[in-house]
């Protein structure tokens, strides 16, 4: 090759180097408001806000500042001179422009979000528009022109990046399934159980995949958890360990030979240890020196942690004194929902998501408890508050403004529409939302400041949810059946596989996502051969006649399928049968001769999409290609009354005519009969 030509290969590199840039690392892309939730919304009046709320995924945080590029539309009749729309974020005005001829029907506003380290919940955008059609001070309020829609086109962009630092406070950040939508991935959590066949570990390993499900709860995500023998250096992992420390930078923690030591400190051999690694990704040290040590340590993950990277475990941990959910009951404040705040003239919309103990079948009587404080200066008679539930309105009612005092609104619960769907399905969620309308008076034409209408949503507010114990023996409402006075029990094959623990952890994991209330235990896990003959209780047995023992003892008359995939043959049936050993009990078996049919099996427990598809007693996963489930027997829940209503047909119309007649004639017959006698009886002398 000439010099020249070198010269000139040598100048393109660099000029390549200057010119292309350098791409975004982590930078999400924009996400529509329409993929977010909202759609084209309209703002009518005078003053006018539409809320936001864009909640930040749990595992995630913005490493830089966002953009919001909202795009809108308005009425070409107003003032330009008079009219603005403003975005405000969490309560700081960001930016502004005025409503012109030029924007009226496709405008847009870009908006920088100083959001850069931000560690709240969410992003509360608030979109305040004032509007002008003349410059009289008494302009109508309500003049249907006065509009300006806010597109469902509008666009968010945040730069979320995982969460790769924290303290024990932070667990849930750290391991938490982070959303499909996230605009990176991380590797599940990894469980380093050695040796994982060892009863100890075993236990502690189920109790730390059930901790994983909470945390998945949290986030609202599917818990995913691999299995490993070593480890592994690009992925967050949970050691269990019992004794001696594993290979790996566990900062100030060691082993002595006979006990741990943090900063050269010896920790009582009776006590366990919780050690969160300075690395990134995040590894977790659950160990013990002793086996009762080991497991206080796994417990100690179900509860909440002092943000403090090394703890250690002297005992159980105590009870939760005011779990969600006691005696029917759970308040805002018990669900993790914070107080919600509204301002500006206008309706108002907030949306919230709940999950309700899925073994409840909800009476007549259950209610919802709104705790409200609004402004005093509302106008009382125009102001008010609706409410959804699953997308059931359930009414509406005035504001009362008289004081500052909180105000209690009830709402009566169509408890048939919270249980069961029309296919029989079992409801755990609930959907809420709270419209508010807040009005101020416009009396002779004065300026009203807007930010004088507010309205907050207490956390006090309140479920009240009188029920009955549904029936056990219906899938669909996992885990109700696993759930009980004493920690159920999963049983895995004698000399499990990898793959067969794995499928026990996941299924522990499966339990603390879909349990919804913190009293739940955590299961043990558990292999046939060391189980011993104390069966009574919860318990949830892995694998077929050939591999799990226990199966052998259980009836399990199959069911067909009312209608089947061919072609495919079931890897696992998911039934729930009468326990042997236990009277009113019942027993979860995963029918599978493998761990991949066992996994496939508790699959359909653990994810949400096949989860909801589950009733009644038994059930059919095949998965050659893509999971589907079938369920083999009728629903157990009954389908709403009211979305099945029946025709009314009065008493006489029940009587078929010939009865009728026959009646008549009874009646003729007994009172002719009755006639004769009393004459002959007057007539004896």
């Amino acid at each position: 090759m000439s010099l020249w030509m070198r010269w000139w290969l040598v100048l393109l590199v660099i000029l390549l180097t200057v010119i292309a840039p350098a791409p975004v690392q982590g930078q999400s892309a924009a996400k529509r408001f329409a993929d977010l939730g909202y759609g084209d919304r309209t703002a009518r009046g005078i003053d006018a806000v539409l809320d936001y709320y864009f909640p930040i995924p749990t595992g995630l945080r913005p490493a830089s500042d966002g953009l919001l590029t909202l795009r809108f539309s308005h009425s070409p009749l107003l003032r330009s001179d008079r009219s603005t729309i403003t975005v405000a974020l969490n309560g700081q005005s960001l930016a502004s422009t005025r409503l012109t001829a030029e924007n009226a029907a496709d405008g847009a506003l870009a908006v920088p979000l100083p959001v850069a380290g931000f560690t709240g919940p969410g992003l509360f955008v608030q979109v305040q528009v004032h509007m002008r059609l003349t410059d009289d001070a008494c302009e109508e309020v309500q003049n249907p022109a006065l509009w300006t829609v806010v597109s469902g086109d509008s666009t968010l962009r945040l730069d979320l990046q995982p969460v790769t630092e924290g303290t024990l406070a932070d667990l849930a950040a750290l391991f938490a399934p982070l959303p499909l939508s996230a605009p990176t991935t991380r590797l599940p959590p990894a469980l380093v159980l050695s040796p994982a066949t060892d009863p100890a570990i075993l236990r502690a390993g189920g109790i730390a995949a059930f901790a994983v499900g909470q945390w998945s709860a949290l986030a609202g995500q599917d818990p995913v958890l691999t299995v490993a023998d070593v480890l592994p250096a690009q992925a967050p992992a949970i050691v269990v360990a019992l004794g001696p420390l594993p290979a790996g930078d566990w900062g100030t923690v060691r082993w002595n030979g006979t006990a741990y030591e943090v900063d050269g400190q010896a920790i009582p051999v009776d006590h366990g240890i919780l050690a969160l690694a300075p690395t990134a990704p995040p590894h977790l040290l659950v160990a013990g020196a002793t086996p009762t040590a080991l497991t206080y340590a796994a417990q100690a993950l179900t509860t909440v942690l002092p943000a403090a990277p090394v703890l250690a475990v002297p005992q159980a941990p105590p009870a939760p004194v005011a779990a969600a959910w006691r005696e029917g009951a759970a308040s805002f404040a018990q669900l993790g929902i914070a107080q919600r705040r509204v301002s500006g003239a206008g309706e108002h919309q907030i949306d919230y998501a709940f999950e309700r103990p899925p073994g409840w079948d909800l009476r007549v009587g259950a209610t919802l408890e709104l705790h409200v404080v609004a402004a005093a200066g509302l106008v009382p008679e125009t102001s008010w508050l609706a409410v959804a539930v699953n997308g059931i309105t359930l009414g509406s009612q005035r504001l009362r403004v008289e004081t500052n005092a909180i105000e209690r609104y009830r709402f009566e619960l169509p408890a048939d529409l919270l249980n069961s769907d029309l296919a029989g399905t079992p409801l755990r969620q609930i959907d809420l939302q709270a419209r508010l309308y807040l009005d101020l008076p416009n009396n002779g034409c004065e300026e009203v400041n807007t930010s004088a209408a507010w309205a907050i949503i207490e956390p006090t507010s309140a479920w009240r949810l009188p029920h009955d114990s549904a029936a056990t023996d219906d899938l669909g409402r996992f885990p109700a059946a696993l759930i009980g006075n004493t920690s159920a029990r999963l049983v895995l094959p004698a000399q499990p596989t990898a793959t067969e623990i794995q499928a026990g952890l996941e299924l522990a994991a499966a339990m603390g996502r879909w349990s919804a209330t913190p009293e739940t235990l955590p299961p043990i896990l558990v292999t046939a051969d060391a189980i011993g003959d104390d069966r009574n209780g919860p318990l949830a047995i892995l694998g077929d006649r050939n591999r799990n023992q226990l199966t052998t003892t259980l009836n399990t008359a199959a069911n067909t399928p009312f209608v089947y995939q061919p072609g495919r043959g079931a890897q696992a049936t998911l039934r729930l049968i009468p326990s042997p050993w236990q009277s009113g009990a019942r027993v979860l078996l995963i029918d599978a001769a493998d761990g991949a049919g066992m996994r496939l099996g508790v699959r359909a427990l653990r994810e949400r999409a096949l989860l909801r598809v589950l009733r009644g007693a038994q059930a059919q996963i095949t998965g050659d290609r893509d999971s589907t489930v079938v369920p083999l027997t009728p629903p157990l829940a009954a389908p709403p009354q009211t979305l099945t209503p029946r025709i009314e047909v009065v008493l006489l119309e029940r009587i078929p005519a010939w009865q009728f007649v026959g009646g008549i004639l009874l009646i003729a017959l007994l009172a002719t009969a009755v006639l004769v006698v009393r004459i002959r009886w007057l007539r004896k002398p």
